[in-house]
Order: C-alpha cells, then sequence, then structure tokens
C-alpha cells in the first residue's frame, strides 16, 4: 500500500505532454492578445462616434451672469454700466457709461472681457441692442445702447455645439433669464 503512494506522487509529478497541457482550461497569449485588440477597435468606433459636448447652455449661463453683474454694479456703483457686445464672440462688462473700456474682473483682477474660445470655441452671440450695448442705469433698469428704456425684453441667441440658448432680460426691472 505505501509503493502505491509513492508511484502515484511520482506520477502527479511527471510533466505533461504538450497535447494534454493544451486541453486545460484558460487563454493563450494570442487569444488574449486578439481580444485586446477587438476592445481597442470598437473603443476607437464608439469614441468617434459619440456626440460633441454642448457648449452653448455653459456659455449661456456664463453671459447671464456677466449681464446680471453690469446690472448690479451699476447699483452699486450708482452709474451707467453694461455689456458692450464687440463681435459674435466676445463682450466686455464696463462702467460709467465708457464702452471702450472694460471694468476690472473681480475674479481675475484684469479688464472684464470674455472671448468665447477654449471651452467656448464654435459658440456665437447674436443680438440687437443699438449699438451692440445693453446698459444698466443706476437704478438697475435695462437700456439698449442709444439710452432708451427697453421697450420688450432684450435677448441674446447662444448657437452652437448642443443648440440654441437665449439670455433675456426684462425691460423696467432688468432681470436676467436663460432659456
Amino acid at each position: 500500500m505505501l509503493r502505491e503512494k509513492t508511484q502515484h506522487s511520482s506520477e502527479e509529478g511527471r510533466r505533461l505532454p504538450r497535447s494534454t497541457r493544451a486541453r486545460e482550461g484558460g487563454f493563450t497569449t494570442i487569444e488574449m492578445l486578439l481580444v485586446i485588440i477587438l476592445i481597442g477597435l470598437l473603443s476607437a468606433v464608439a469614441i468617434a462616434r459619440w456626440p460633441s459636448i454642448p457648449k452653448t447652455g455653459p456659455a449661456a449661463r456664463r453671459l447671464a451672469r456677466d449681464i446680471q453683474y453690469a446690472k448690479q454694479l451699476a447699483n452699486r456703483l450708482q452709474t451707467m454700466c453694461g455689456v458692450y457686445f464687440i463681435d459674435s464672440s466676445s463682450y466686455r462688462i464696463f462702467q460709467d457709461n465708457d464702452t471702450g473700456t472694460a471694468t476690472m474682473d473681480p475674479v481675475t483682477g484684469k479688464d472684464f472681457v470674455v472671448t468665447l474660445s477654449g471651452k467656448f470655441s464654435g459658440v456665437t452671440l447674436s443680438q440687437s441692442f443699438a449699438n451692440n450695448t445693453l446698459k444698466f442705469n443706476a437704478l438697475g433698469t435695462p437700456l439698449d445702447g442709444s439710452d432708451t428704456p427697453l421697450a420688450a425684453a432684450g435677448t441674446i441667441t447662444v448657437s452652437g455645439t448642443g443648440g440654441n440658448r437665449s439670455v433675456s432680460v426684462e425691460p423696467n426691472t432688468g432681470k436676467v433669464g436663460e432659456s
């Protein structure tokens, strides 16, 4: 009986022939490489078809906050402040009715000029204010560039990736909304 155990132990220690080992469970290196390559190809196709990140929503929110800031600045400084739209992709916040000079940005300490580039690249603004200017008097009443109170809500359309968004300024109250 002792002899049988010894003989059995020595059989387990021997190497199995190659054909026997191939039948054991597991994957070969080539199979693993093929699976990894296939996953990589599928990922590349999926990423190429992934929709672009919407930019108009964040750009519209930024514009609405900046218009609200101009209104608060006019009220705080008791002077004419507002937003001057330089072109379809940039604007500046001004004070003292000087549309040619930007006020200081309270966050950066630099001129308050916003250019829609970087994360906002491809976003454009369109508006119909006289002289491309939206102003607020010391009471927060919105005016167009010719110092005439807004007769109807003023609207700025933000266009680009993610569709169109609108930022509106209500007459009389100057309430800023986004949709």
